[in-house]
């Protein structure tokens, strides 16, 4: 394989990806104008799930969030929109998202930081949504006592914020890198208590 057929493959990449964005673009402004004139919004659940799984997916679900009372819920396969008033209400803005395609608001809304609280509350999720998949029957029957396990083991789980350690400036003296290939086991976690 030649670099100019890679370089050829690329090109082609980039133009069709780009091509992608606007169809993609052009359908959600579709979804958006039927939505907002009809109170149907079940075109957004079939058009995000048209898309592979990939940041695109999680940007039009972003945009759907940023620019219309649409929510889009792949984890139960619903969609829906939401009451005026309700929490995470946003009205329909088309002049908005037209003017910000859903592949811009990567780069308007960089990734966010976990703080410790946050982090908790995801492990906390992790519980909850494992006892849903059993309820809803999304987990093989050999599998449930396993799951019910963990459900069980995660809700238990107590946490701790550690000290932050402090940070010497680094100088001569104490500029050592450690090569050592040695493995040695993890140590205990104090933080993280079974109830």
């Amino acid at each position: 394989m030649s670099l100019k057929k890679i370089d050829s493959n690329i090109k082609r990449i980039v133009t069709n990806a780009n091509k992608l964005n606007m169809l993609i673009h052009e359908t959600g402004m579709l979804v958006l104008e039927h939505a907002a004139e009809h109170g149907d919004c079940t075109r957004a659940l079939t058009l995000v799930k048209a898309m592979p799984a990939s940041m695109r997916r999680t940007m039009l679900i972003l945009w759907f969030n940023t620019y219309s009372p649409i929510r889009v819920n792949l984890n139960n396969d619903k969609v829906g929109l939401l009451k005026d008033g309700a929490k995470g209400y946003v009205p329909f803005n088309i002049d908005g998202a037209r003017e910000t395609p859903f592949f811009q608001l990567a780069e308007e809304n960089p990734e966010k930081s976990y703080d410790f609280a946050a982090l908790v509350k995801m492990v906390e999720r992790i519980g909850k949504q494992i006892e849903k998949k059993i309820e809803d029957g999304k987990v093989p029957a050999e599998d449930v006592p396993s799951a019910k396990a963990i459900a069980v083991r995660v809700a238990g789980l107590k946490f701790e914020r550690m000290p932050v350690a402090k940070q010497e400036p680094a100088n001569e003296t104490n500029t050592v890198v450690n090569r050592s290939t040695e493995v040695r086991p993890a140590p205990a976690v104090a933080e993280v208590q079974a109830a």
